[in-house]
């Protein structure tokens, strides 16, 4: 539910319901209706994004991806971390392979 969505960007803020509702330009009110059971109107939605542009507008619609831009999950960190090896290790062979040239060139 996007309401749940909205909840997350609040505590994320580290806001009281009646500060975020304020920075949002709305009312303590107002918020608390759309939060328990009244829709989320699409003015809620737009001045969320505008005061908090590192939410991803698609995860807070929908409820795809990650609430924060550019934030990744474990596998894709894992993934990251492998390739670094890899780089890493061509790196270190390039480095010996260099060496390896000297050493005939200087034969």
């Amino acid at each position: 539910m996007i309401a749940e969505r909205l909840l997350a960007v609040i505590e994320y803020s580290g806001l009281s319901q009646t500060a975020f509702a304020k920075k949002i330009g709305s009312t303590q009110a107002n918020l608390w209706r759309q939060l328990n059971g009244q829709k989320v109107n699409v003015a809620t939605l737009m001045a969320v994004a505008q005061q908090f542009p590192e939410v991803d507008c698609n995860w807070l619609l929908r409820g795809e991806g990650f609430m924060l831009k550019g934030e990744i999950d474990n596998a894709q960190e894992r993934r990251i971390d492998g390739l670094l090896d890899v780089v890493a290790t061509q790196q270190e062979t390039i480095k010996n392979l260099q060496e390896k040239i000297k050493q005939l060139q200087n034969q």
